[in-house]
């Protein structure tokens, strides 16, 4: 099947108890069959207060009350070979004061095409999402801007087939845009392969080597300079019992046009669950790329615990650490604590609290303290 024949796809959906059957008909290929299609749809609606979201110094911050309204609904369809997913999202963000955090209706949409075949798999994907420069994934790439608006779009094509009957070969490729409506920021582009030799060593331990090639092009008339990132690792992962699982890593990590040398990079995750506890720790070092100059070193970390109360509630504690290097070195931390509690078999009531502070070079320390209460609707299966 080719790119053209995935975009060709025309169906004919047939809505049954929580699954629908189609007719995939595919116009340049000629061929007709049936797949089966899951759906489901959440709803999550927060009322927020945050004593600082632009995280500035404590004699400027300003505080907001915050609305956000966030409908998510998935779409998975199934046949012998093929898999095809589609997801569509909307952030919609009311302020109490746009003047700091502006009224926003950040779109989401995300496409993915699998097929298995005798030895692997391969597959295309593709995703646009808009995000304020102040949401926590644009915040952990290193960037402390005001609020703005990151467009980011990507297009990635992954190919996977057996070598052995204990190793796999993956290959993995992705084109991502990143741009940005505020000045302060550099709009970039960023090509990346990795290439990964996976083997199965035992039915609990999994070795694998990788290596990554990056290309990080920024925005021309930018005055900032192109540059390239490669990356080297070997790790494993190990399955300790049915509860327990550790994986880690290490290698190197080298940046065209840097004054320095090869740069050690590495990883460590650990995962416990249990029946009603859970619990991850997670430690790294990456090269990532950012609107703020390029390729920058990341270390972090994360710690996540949580306990089942009872069949209905649950509480956690979520605790981060990231110091990321670059033209605007920054320390993030932040310490949240919360409790859910199931209202029905359709609706979820979780209260929050975060605490956040900003280290930054040149830039006065910043705490910000945020109280939230979410409601969720979900139906698992339209």
């Amino acid at each position: 099947m080719t790119l053209r024949d995935v975009l060709g796809l025309s169906f004919l959906m047939l809505r049954t108890t929580g699954a629908a059957t189609a007719i995939l008909m595919l116009p340049y290929s000629g061929v007709a069959y049936a797949a089966t299609w899951q759906s489901s749809i959440a709803l999550p609606s927060t009322v927020e207060y945050d004593s600082n979201p632009v995280l500035l110094g404590d004699d400027a911050k300003k505080a907001v009350t915050r609305t956000i309204i966030a409908p998510d609904f998935s779409l998975v369809g199934t046949s012998d070979l093929d898999e095809l997913r589609i997801g569509l999202g909307l952030n919609v963000v009311r302020s109490s004061d746009t003047s700091i955090v502006r009224d926003r209706e950040d779109p989401k949409l995300l496409l993915g095409w699998q097929r298995d075949t005798e030895k692997g798999a391969y597959g295309l994907t593709a995703s646009y999402v808009e995000s304020s420069t102040l949401s926590s994934e644009v915040q952990e790439t290193g960037v402390i801007a005001t609020d703005g608006t990151q467009k980011q779009s990507t297009l990635g094509g992954n190919w996977r087939t057996a070598v052995t009957e204990r190793s796999s070969l993956i290959d993995e490729v992705e084109y991502t845009n990143v741009d940005y409506d505020i000045g302060s920021l550099t709009p970039y582009d960023e090509l990346s392969n990795q290439l990964s030799w996976n083997y199965t060593w035992s039915e609990r331990v999994e070795l694998f080597t990788r290596f990554s090639a990056r290309r990080y092009e920024p925005k021309s008339g930018s005055g900032v300079a192109s540059s390239n990132s490669y990356t080297p690792t070997t790790g494993f992962n190990y399955k300790i019992s049915e509860q327990l699982e550790v994986s880690a890593y290490v290698g190197a990590n080298q940046v065209s046009g840097s004054n320095s040398g090869p740069t050690g990079q590495g990883g460590f995750n650990l995962h416990y669950a249990g029946e009603r506890f859970d619990t991850t720790l997670d430690a790294s070092r990456s090269t990532i790329a950012n609107g703020n100059g390029g390729f920058v070193e990341s270390n972090n970390l994360r710690g996540t615990w949580s306990y089942s109360i009872d069949e209905l509630s649950r509480a956690g504690i979520d605790t981060s650490w990231q110091k990321t290097k670059g033209q605007s070195p920054s320390t993030l931390r932040n310490f949240n604590v919360w409790a859910s509690r199931e209202l029905s078999p359709f609706w979820v009531a979780r209260l929050s609290y975060t605490y956040k502070q900003r280290l930054q070079d040149g830039l006065p320390d910043a705490t910000a303290n945020v109280v939230g209460l979410t409601l969720t609707y979900s139906y698992p299966e339209l």
